[in-house]
């Protein structure tokens, strides 16, 4: 199991990331996979999402 430490901000924009992927996998579990190790690519080599008052994770506002 893995403790990540960060602000808040960047804590909520992970787990949307998570909700979205989570979302695509009902429809396409291979590109879920491929979403999932993305983004634990990106966090190993500690490149984290920023978080953007008012913007959604699917992009809308």
């Amino acid at each position: 199991m893995r403790s990540l430490q960060v602000p808040e901000g960047v804590r909520v924009a992970l787990t949307r990331k998570l909700l979205v992927i989570t979302a695509a996998s009902k429809h396409d579990l291979a590109d879920a996979e491929r979403r999932v190790d993305r983004l634990m690519t990106d966090i190993d080599e500690g490149r984290f999402p920023e978080e953007q008052a008012g913007k959604r994770a699917d992009g809308a506002r």
